[in-house]
C-alpha cells in the first residue's frame, strides 16, 4: 500500500508539472514527456518503497 501511495504521487507530481510546463509553452508535448517520466518514476519508487516495508526474507536484513 505505501509503495502504491508513493508511486502516485510522484505521478501525480510530474503530471502537474507537465501540466504547468504545457500551459507556459503552448505546446502538449511537456505533459506527455513528463507524465511518461513521472510513470516510470512512480513505478521505481513503489518498487523500493515496497521492497522497505516488506523487508528481506525471514525479516532479517540482507547481509
Amino acid at each position: 500500500m505505501a509503495g502504491g501511495i508513493a508511486g502516485a504521487v510522484i505521478f501525480g507530481a510530474m503530471v502537474g508539472l507537465g501540466s504547468l510546463l504545457s500551459s507556459r509553452v503552448g505546446n502538449p508535448i511537456p505533459i506527455i514527456v513528463l507524465a511518461i517520466a513521472g510513470a516510470y518514476g512512480g513505478w521505481l519508487l513503489g518498487v523500493i518503497v515496497f521492497g522497505a516495508v516488506r523487508g528481506g526474507a525471514g525479516g532479517e536484513e540482507g547481509r
